[in-house]
């Protein structure tokens, strides 16, 4: 699949999610009465949390991490669909990023 079809695909799943959830707690919210607006109010805020939370899942699951092998150091980098060669650029970045010439 390319890159457009998963991404549309996932904006799919993730706005079906976020109904289904939306839907659940208004239901629930109705049932006890409460007024309209805040119903609604609760239902979209579900629902853009919904859509976020898979958002955030998909791009922790789709990109790749290099961090810097020093345990004192907190320098990261995060890429999402690049070629080889961009990776291993990407990894020695991380191995011997400007911020090491510094702390001598």
């Amino acid at each position: 699949m390319s890159r457009k079809t998963v991404s549309r695909l996932v904006v799919t799943v993730s706005a079906v999610l976020g109904v289904a959830n939306a839907v659940s707690i208004g239901s629930k919210l109705a049932a006890y009465d409460v007024p309209l607006s805040l119903i609604v109010s609760c239902a979209l805020a579900c629902l853009a949390t919904t859509v976020w939370v898979v958002e955030l899942l998909t791009r922790a699951f789709a990109s790749t991490t290099y961090r810097c092998p020093d345990p004192a150091c907190s320098f990261t980098v995060r890429v999402q669909h690049v070629d080889a060669a961009e990776n291993r650029r990407w990894q020695e970045t991380a191995a011997e990023h400007p911020t090491h010439l510094y702390r001598v």
